[in-house]
């Protein structure tokens, strides 16, 4: 029945629902998964490989992600290529309820 469900004037488009492209809050929530995979955190590198984003996006959505409080630098002042990236309280709690919204939509409607 509701094979495209979307939220999109609620929550914007959270779930990607056979476009083309990727829109910005799966990529978000891809991104947000992927360090959330592991409790050392992720570099810069493994996001970007996992998430399939090249630098300069890379850098715009952690740059983003970074002010809204949901991921933070570990090691800051080292290399770029040694700094590691954890979730917050905020986005450990962003990545859950999206996991539970993805599990929940991906379900067949009977």
């Amino acid at each position: 029945m509701f094979t495209n469900f979307s939220f999109g004037t609620a929550f914007g488009r959270i779930f990607h629902t056979g476009f083309k492209y990727r829109d910005r809050t799966s990529i978000i929530g891809e991104i947000l998964d992927t360090i959330n995979s592991d409790p050392r955190g992720k570099t810069k590198t493994s996001i970007m490989r996992s998430a399939n984003l090249n630098l300069d996006q890379v850098n715009k959505y952690l740059q983003h992600l970074q002010i809204l409080g949901l991921i933070v630098s570990v090691d800051p002042f080292e290399a770029q290529e040694i700094a590691r990236y954890r979730l917050t309280a905020r986005g450990l709690m962003l990545a859950r309820d999206a996991a539970i919204w993805r599990q929940s939509l991906h379900k067949k409607i009977v």
